[in-house]
């Protein structure tokens, strides 16, 4: 998978998601919108008759309202569609079910509304804005030639690849580090992404975005492959939805989608990336993108949160009742070990977590130990929504500037 991203020269891992200067992706949630509802729309609540001479004015609506009939590409509908509005509505019409007459005021990007009220895809390439997650380490490093992912895309990663850890692989001149995650990764950034495919995309298939392919070491694979996409397309944003087997591949609608973004020379890995091969392979990524086949994208750094914060890690007390854990080391060195370390010298403290901070259940050390209440049923459409939701909330309460962008539509 390619949503993870890690940044020191070292061996090829054997696992498809590994960039050594990139993140790698594959792997939470401003609010993942689906179908038409969001999660502060009011419920609805019984209203007292008016008195005869008093006019009831309704309240300014909220944000997003409940949809009946909108379809699943609708973002906010219109007023009606409020239980609020249910009493008042009804008193003026006199009939009628809350949603009936429901019309979509904003589509889901790449759609437009009809004279129905419903939203249909775009007509053709449409310029989009989202943003798009991957799971880091602390180093810093250039966005470009790696992958993304929706909120809940980059949750499905964690659960797979790094939530079940407590080693971070040797790296260059260094020695594996215990009770830290996979590749070291303790952040989630992200970036706004502004993006205009090519025409050739929207033609071959009446959507917005194009093949998607793995980024390994900032390089896509297999290069085969990626010439005749880039030969074909321009150097596209490609999309993927539900890359994961049971149990964490979810439903089409669940928002799990995986980005990728070529730049320069992208055929190359990070330490083949030569003046000539950058002007030779300009790469999609560009100021004001326009849909010409080398300026698809742009990116703008969004901020990142701690994962630490989003798994709970940091409300948890020490046992010693000297105030919370402050860090995913300090909370393993004391509840974990590495279980699939052999030497147990390695790890000689005996906790409750030895798995991590979720317990995979693939081994028999495993069976029976604990999770993190945050990593609890994976796969399940309700649970992994609510991490998404969890990790879109961390993202407000951080950068409360920032809008919330719905996840776009993965239509290749």
């Amino acid at each position: 998978s390619v949503l993870c991203a890690h940044s020191s020269a070292q061996p090829e891992p054997p696992a498809t998601m590994r960039t050594a200067v990139a993140v790698t992706l594959f792997g939470a949630s401003t609010v993942v919108l689906q179908g038409c509802s969001s999660k502060n729309s009011p419920s609805p609540s019984p209203s007292p008759s008016p008195s005869p001479t008093t006019t009831t004015v309704p309240p300014a609506p909220p944000a997003s309202f409940n949809c009946k009939n909108a379809g699943a590409n609708c973002v906010q509908c219109d007023v009606s569609c409020d239980p609020s509005y249910a009493y008042i509505r009804r008193l003026r019409q006199g009939d009628g079910e809350v949603g009936d007459d429901c019309k979509c005021q904003i589509c889901k990007q790449g759609y437009a509304a009809g004279d129905d009220g419903t939203c249909a895809k775009a007509s053709g390439a449409a310029p989009m804005v989202f943003y798009a997650y991957y799971a880091k380490d602390s180093e810093s490093y250039a966005f470009e030639n790696q992958d993304g992912a929706s909120a809940l895309g980059v949750i499905e990663y964690l659960h797979r690849e790094v939530a079940g850890t407590t080693s971070c692989e040797a790296k260059q001149g260094q020695a594996a580090q215990l009770c830290e995650r996979h590749f070291c990764i303790d952040r989630i950034h992200r970036q706004r992404i502004t993006m205009m495919n090519p025409s050739t995309v929207y033609t071959e298939r009446t959507g917005q975005f194009g093949p998607w392919n793995s980024f390994n070491a900032a390089a896509c694979t297999p290069a085969s492959d990626c010439t005749k996409r880039f030969e074909k397309y321009g150097y596209n944003v490609g999309c993927m939805k539900n890359p994961y087997d049971p149990p964490f591949n979810t439903k089409p609608l669940s928002g799990g989608n995986y980005y990728d973004f070529p730049g320069e020379c992208p055929l190359s890995d990070y330490t083949k990336k030569t003046d000539d091969c950058k002007k030779a392979q300009p790469g999609g990524q560009c100021s004001q993108p326009d849909g010409t086949s080398n300026c698809t994208w742009h990116a703008e750094d969004a901020g990142y949160v701690m994962i630490d914060d989003l798994s709970g890690i940091t409300s948890i007390p020490r046992p010693s009742g000297s105030g919370n854990f402050t860090s995913f080391h300090e909370w393993c060195t004391t509840m974990a070990g590495d279980v699939n370390d052999p030497d147990p010298t390695h790890h000689p403290w005996k906790g409750d977590y030895p798995g991590g901070e979720w317990a995979k259940d693939t081994t028999p050390k495993q069976k029976g130990q604990k999770s993190l209440p945050f990593w609890l049923n994976p796969g399940q459409d309700q649970a992994d929504q609510a991490r998404a939701s969890a990790l879109e909330d961390l993202f407000a309460a951080k950068y409360p500037d920032s809008p919330r962008l719905p996840e776009p539509v993965c239509d290749w």
